[in-house]
């Protein structure tokens, strides 16, 4: 794995900078996107997103340690971590995905409320751009060794080292479940800004299909994860309950919006 390199002395993570540059395009493509939308400036679309950037790296730390506590304890004390040392390996190791959409979500709303702008407008467009921030991160994932597949020898195989940060440590041969993960949020990327661009008389649509689209993806990717840390309860994992909630939060809003409204 690509874990990190050096520059100016530092180390810097794959993870982070592939994570950043997420970020960065897709606040670029919602620029773009803001223009077909009347009364989104692109100031706004940038505020915006700080506020959901800080909520989102929130949520995904706070669900990475409720779900991982146990891991994360066994760590500083298998280490015999002091507190800052303790600290700094909760702050720098580990985030989840979910938390980080909700948290975004959250702090989306907090920005919306107190500049009254349109909640619909910001949401669709949100989703239009984060399966592409998500693919990078992803990508991030796979370089750093992270968020791994289940132990397979087959086609495709890759040997992930079982702990990234040391040079010489051993490896396992995993599914690369990051890159294809990847590729089908790069594929949904596109799906959703030509259904931006080519339906305008249905705006909601690329929403809709997100809130659809994604949680089935995840659902099904997970059942080809290797790691058991993140949480399960029952038969499915932390994120494919998660990925329930969400259609069903998302079928619910949408009958009562949509459908109902219609009728």
């Amino acid at each position: 794995m690509f874990y990190s390199f050096t520059l100016f002395g530092q180390e810097i993570p794959m993870y982070a900078v592939c994570m950043w540059l997420g970020v960065a395009l897709s606040a670029f493509v919602a620029c773009q996107l803001a223009k077909k939308r009347n009364g989104i400036e692109s100031f706004d679309v940038i505020v915006s997103a700080i506020y959901t950037v800080i909520g989102a790296m929130a949520g995904a730390k706070l669900l990475y340690i409720a779900i991982s506590w146990n891991d994360i304890v066994r760590v500083i004390d298998t280490m015999q971590y002091g507190f800052a040392e303790s600290f700094w390996y909760i702050l720098n190791n580990g985030f989840v995905f979910y938390g980080g959409l909700i948290g975004g979500f959250l702090s989306l709303l907090l920005y919306l409320k107190q500049f009254h702008r349109n909640l619909s407008d910001y949401l669709t467009i949100y989703a239009v751009v984060l399966p592409l921030g998500h693919a990078l991160g992803r990508i991030g994932c796979f370089l750093g060794g992270c968020c791994y597949g289940m132990k397979y020898d087959g086609i495709f195989a890759v040997d992930f080292p079982i702990y990234p940060s040391l040079e010489e440590s051993p490896t396992v041969s995993r599914l690369p479940i990051q890159l294809f993960e990847a590729a089908g949020l790069l594929l949904l990327f596109v799906l959703l800004v030509f259904l931006y661009y080519r339906v305008p008389k249905k705006p909601t649509l690329p929403l809709w299909t997100y809130l659809t689209v994604y949680p089935v993806l995840r659902f099904v990717l997970e059942f080809f994860r290797g790691d058991e840390a993140r949480g399960a309860l029952l038969f499915f994992s932390t994120s494919q309950w998660i990925s329930l909630g969400i259609l069903t939060v998302a079928g619910t809003a949408f009958y009562l919006t949509q459908v109902k409204k219609a009728e």
